[in-house]
């Protein structure tokens, strides 16, 4: 599997939107991997792990086409990782097939080109926001598919395995994050993670991971409100792995979801990172699971 990373930023955006702490000046000055957008991920080119407001432009910009994706992973509906307008474009108006391409732009719309069929897999709180945007008669008119995912219960999709896992970010079963399989790679997707209950940390344990790609929103503050991780909740999730040999021999550990006030730039905290075993994920980073 390939994955891109679309985004590692929080919700505030790195640098944050309305603020000049050093840490926001610095990543404006110094630019490059200091600078987050929204997190998003898209493995294959075919899968996307939710879509929040950069996650397109950003695709464009290092040269994906997320066009071909089939398959909708939404951890849960906050604004920053899902956003109405990316599901809105999809919808065209109605045009005769055949109907040369140079004559469409009589009719209008968002597109004006064939979509591949989208199956959306989320929790009830994911669906409902979908269905504030599109009922199902017209989710399925312009080929959309709302599933809805439970914890622990495994579904195969275009040969990816795909398990939920419950997180505890915001409130009950509002987020869940995926263990995603295929070819005999494995890999933890867990953004807004704010920690796992003994049942989720049970059904980590049965599998051995090649990447973990965990939220470390909180940084450098280990006193957060519970809804995001901390370095220290980071390091702490890393000796679970460890301990229970959930690690593959190429295994990796990537830190994303990075606020800009509590994770330094990129240009310093990826070698603090690196003194733990972990990796400081940055907006465009490719790799191979």
């Amino acid at each position: 599997m390939k994955l891109t990373f679309l985004g590692t930023g929080a919700g505030e955006g790195y640098p944050g939107f309305w603020c000049n702490c050093p840490n926001c000046t610095y990543a404006r000055l110094h630019k490059g991997n200091n600078l987050r957008t929204y997190s998003a991920a898209d493995i294959d080119g075919c899968i996307l792990l939710d879509c929040g407001p950069t996650a397109f432009p950003n695709a464009a910009r290092f040269g994906l086409n997320l066009t071909q994706v089939h398959t909708l992973l939404m951890t849960h509906p906050h604004e920053d990782h899902l956003v109405s307008l990316q599901l809105l474009w999809r919808a065209v108006r109605e045009w005769p097939q055949d109907t040369p391409l140079e004559k469409l732009s009589q009719y209008g719309g968002a597109r004006f080109t064939p979509v591949q069929d989208l199956e959306i897999f989320g929790n009830a709180y994911a669906e409902a926001a979908v269905s504030q945007i599109y009922d199902e008669e017209t989710l399925k008119r312009n080929h959309m598919a709302f599933r809805q995912i439970h914890e622990g219960e495994s579904f195969i999709t275009h040969g990816y395995r795909i398990t939920p896992v419950r997180a505890n970010h915001f409130k009950q079963d509002y987020t869940h994050n995926y263990i995603i399989e295929k070819d005999g790679k494995t890999l933890l997707y867990a953004l807004d993670t704010g920690g796992y209950d003994q049942d989720q940390l049970a059904l980590l344990g049965h599998y051995s991971f090649n990447a973990v790609i965990m939220d470390g929103t909180y940084g450098l503050n280990d006193h957060g409100d519970g809804q995001h991780m901390s370095l220290k909740d980071n390091i702490e999730m890393l000796r679970f792995f460890r301990e229970n040999n959930c690690c593959s021999t190429d295994f990796r550990f990537y830190v994303s979801h990075m606020s800009p006030h509590w994770c330094p730039p990129h240009d310093q905290y990826v070698t603090m990172l690196e003194h733990y075993g972990l990796i400081a994920a940055y907006d465009g980073l490719s790799i191979e699971v």
